[in-house]
């Protein structure tokens, strides 16, 4: 028990006994090694602890690791669980080397007080994979106290993305792609067909301003494009005499 605990008076002390479940570790982008779980929690009577060596299977890695210990927790004078935090470090072994940390989480259990038996995936942290260990977490109050209280909002899980979810997403992108040119190549074909349905020849769409003008039919009441562009250029004076 922590030394400042002994400075709290008594009705603000609320004892749970905790359950928690190390199950896997998912979305390892890595084949081979063996793997474990050291655990490190805060106001507990069993503090620390580590789980058997297994190996990784399919980019993934299970336990099913149990842990069963108490703490005790205070209230603080804001009527709110203080803090009780399980820290968590996954390793990897390769063959007889030495092994290192893949990466870590911390978490507060005060926030899983009143919840019940509930199991959630977390992000792992110091990690260069994208990968999320599961846990399974109970707490149940085991002395009564008469100060009311309440506990932490409940931290939102990042999203995961399985390494098979994300080929399949990959896959399907590729798909969609493929699809969107292939409409837009025959979109491009019937603009292509309908405007030489309309008598336009692909080889008009390189003639100069003067030979479009020359070829443009004279029936029309719509001025030529070097109609406008004379007048454009036509200086006003000139434009003032021609009007008079």
């Amino acid at each position: 028990m922590p030394l400042s605990n002994f400075f709290v008076s008594k009705h603000r002390k609320v004892a749970f006994e905790i359950n928690f479940i190390i199950q896997d570790i998912t979305n390892v982008p890595l084949v081979s090694g063996s793997y474990f779980v050291k655990w490190k929690l805060q106001k507990a009577s069993q503090s620390t602890g580590i789980t058997t060596k297994e190996h990784i299977k399919e980019h993934c890695v299970v336990w099913s690791f149990p842990v069963t210990t108490t703490a005790e927790l205070v209230i603080s004078k804001q009527h709110l669980l203080t803090p009780c935090e399980l820290k968590l470090e996954i390793f990897q072994q390769v063959g007889g080397s030495n092994a290192k940390q893949m990466g870590s989480l911390s978490i507060n259990l005060s926030e899983y007080a009143t919840s019940g038996f509930i199991t959630k995936r977390y992000l792992l942290e110091e990690c260069k994979f994208n990968s999320f260990i599961k846990l399974s977490i109970e707490m149940k109050q085991i002395t009564n106290v008469d100060e009311p209280f309440s506990v932490p909002p409940l931290t939102k899980p990042p999203r995961q993305t399985d390494i098979s979810v994300m080929i399949s997403n990959t896959a399907s992108e590729k798909k969609e792609d493929s699809s969107i040119a292939h409409s837009i190549s025959g979109s491009t074909s019937e603009r292509s067909m309908q405007h030489h349905s309309n008598g336009i020849l692909k080889s008009q769409s390189t003639l100069s301003l003067p030979q479009f003008c020359r070829n443009k039919p004279f029936f029309t009441d719509d001025p030529s494009p070097q109609d406008l562009v004379e007048q454009l250029f036509t200086p006003k004076s000139d434009l003032e005499t021609t009007s008079c």
